[in-house]
């Protein structure tokens, strides 16, 4: 096996390894109900105290391997110097970033909830309603990957033209997020880019595995 090939196999796996794990800390983890109070919360958080470390770092583990996935897409393509790649490797910090940060608020509530102090869970619980914001205040990380797609023969073009559009989307409602309640559409948006990992994992393991590595010329455009 080169080592072309092994890089699109590794990189595909990473990407389906992290958006299962993702998926999955959502499903075990779905927190205390809206709306609940801080005496609720406690009680969730006895009740469910196993599931919410598991998904802290189901989600944890799985943000890292998806940006891996990102930014081995990016390096795949052979477009490691440009702009696109920069922005990939700038936006996958903040998402690793911000999932830590929510994932230690994940704990500190916990641990807090347990201790019966309610001024650190307070806190924790504040904490995790604003990094919420985190996530896109630097581009959506698939509108350079997206860009990236359709400047190379890596995948198939229609993959470039959904990535942009699902991180535009993404990016402009990070922004309405500020000053209207969008969550449940920035959620609904957010299953749909899960999908397109799993497309995007599936068909460059497919390429690999089809024609020894894939694709990976430039197309003769700009450098951006």
């Amino acid at each position: 096996m080169n080592c072309d090939r092994s890089s699109s196999l590794y990189t595909a796996l990473a990407g389906l390894a992290g958006t299962i794990l993702l998926i999955g800390s959502f499903v075990i983890n779905p927190g205390p109900p809206a709306g609940a109070g801080l005496d609720e919360v406690v009680e969730f958080g006895r009740q469910h105290a196993t599931s919410i470390m598991l998904g802290g770092w189901m989600q944890g583990m799985g943000s890292v391997l998806s940006v891996l996935f990102a930014v081995g897409l990016v390096q795949l393509a052979r477009r490691a110097s440009t702009l696109a790649s920069w922005l990939t490797v700038l936006s996958g910090m903040a998402i690793v970033s911000a999932t830590l940060i929510e994932t230690a608020s994940y704990f500190a509530s916990l641990d807090a909830g347990l201790g019966d102090n309610q001024t650190v869970l307070a806190t924790a619980l504040t904490l995790l309603k604003a990094v919420q914001h985190l996530y896109l205040i630097v581009p959506a990380i698939l509108l350079p990957v997206g860009w990236t797609v359709l400047r190379t023969r890596l995948l198939p073009a229609v993959a470039g033209y959904t990535g942009l559009a699902v991180g535009a989307a993404l990016q402009v409602l990070g922004v309405a997020g500020l000053f209207w309640p969008v969550q449940p559409i920035v959620d609904d948006v957010l299953i749909v880019q899960g999908v397109w990992f799993v497309a995007a994992s599936l068909m460059l393991g497919w390429q690999a595995l089809a024609s020894g590595s894939p694709q990976s010329s430039s197309r003769p455009l700009a450098v951006a």
